[in-house]
């Protein structure tokens, strides 16, 4: 039942948001109007998007999903609607999926040449920005210090068999996080580091859960894992509700650029929308220091790239990141996520 109503309601918001826009050709306040499609957690979305109205008059039309499907019930959303696009802009919590969407046509080029070429589409058809840290999340009452993983590999060694979580890698950024684990290690020419990270997920027992990262932070304070494979936003709004737990950001291996992978936000227009003015607006809102400012003080905590923004947040700035080529890894996503998904299925993995 539960299904069939979130169905029915996807549905009627494509239908209201149709009308809105097409329904009134001749109206002023049309050409004042923009929709988005949010992967963001919808508090943090929200007060940027309402800056966005404040300043410019624009009306955002947010469309969101639940925390369980995320980005990719949304990803799926925009490739029905390739021929009738409801949205103008989406914004997306990670990046695989969305360069995905501009493989496949349904995103527009925008130009922006001062954009850092490593974090934006060579055609222009997505940038990425503000990213935050896949982390272990972990209680301190009961992993000690001397067990706590440095590496992701040290994570699956055995310490923590049958006590890991971890959010279902086809949803969300667990899957873009093993994208990129795999494109980073074939680059270094060992393939072979990426299938023994799969077998010790098998072999340890991960438990995958279907509601997303917010669940696997859950598991862990409930006491059900002792450890969790999640994003760092997610931890600091737990600590925020006074939990009491803590998180690492284990490194894929100790030469530089080899440190903490940062899933980026991404921003994109949508091919054929509606509003097209106001979508090169918005999209040129979202790379602004001034958002990047919002969402390093929001309870994301995102990690600010703009050097003279980073500079006000230096909590938030992490030393080496990993050095991992986007678009190398998104071409993974489907491979890995086969082959992680089958692995975990196979006796001795998650039911």
């Amino acid at each position: 039942m539960t299904t069939i109503l979130a169905c029915i309601r996807r549905s009627l918001v494509a239908a209201v948001l149709m009308a809105s826009i097409g329904g009134c050709s001749g109206d002023e306040s049309v050409e004042r109007r923009v929709v988005v499609y949010v992967s963001v957690d919808e508090h943090v979305a929200r007060a940027v998007l309402d800056e966005f109205e404040h300043r410019t008059g624009i009306d955002v039309l947010i469309v969101g999903d639940s925390e369980a499907s995320k980005t990719t019930g949304l990803v799926q959303r925009l490739r029905s609607e390739r021929d009738a696009p409801v949205a103008d802009v989406f914004w997306s919590s990670e990046a695989m999926q969305t360069i995905a969407l501009a493989d496949e046509g349904i995103l527009s080029p925008h130009e922006i040449e001062e954009w850092p070429k490593r974090l934006r589409d060579p055609a222009g058809r997505w940038f990425a920005f503000s990213p935050r840290p896949r982390v272990i999340v972990y209680d301190p009452r009961r992993v000690s210090e001397a067990d706590r993983p440095s590496t992701w590999e040290e994570a699956v060694d055995g310490r923590f068999a049958g006590r890991i979580a971890m959010a279902d890698p086809r949803f969300g950024t667990t899957g873009g996080h093993l994208a990129a684990m795999e494109s980073v290690w074939c680059s270094d020419g060992q393939p072979h580091r990426f299938d023994a990270f799969v077998e010790g997920l098998r072999s340890n027992r991960v438990r995958i859960l279907p509601g997303g990262n917010a669940a696997v932070v859950e598991a862990v304070v409930g006491g059900e894992a002792d450890i969790g494979f999640t994003d760092a936003d997610d931890v600091r709004a737990a600590r925020a509700r006074g939990l009491e737990i803590e998180m690492l950001t284990p490194r894929h291996h100790r030469d530089a650029g080899g440190g903490t992978f940062m899933m980026p936000n991404t921003v994109a227009i949508v091919e054929g929308g509606s509003n097209s003015a106001e979508a090169v607006r918005l999209l040129e809102f979202l790379l602004s220091a001034d958002v990047a400012r919002m969402l390093a003080r929001s309870v994301s905590g995102n990690m600010p790239l703009q050097p003279e923004v980073a500079s006000e947040f230096p909590e938030l700035v992490i030393d080496d990141p990993l050095d991992v080529d986007l678009d190398d890894a998104a071409s993974r996503l489907s491979s890995v996520l086969r082959r992680t998904v089958e692995a975990v299925r196979q006796p001795g993995g998650s039911p």
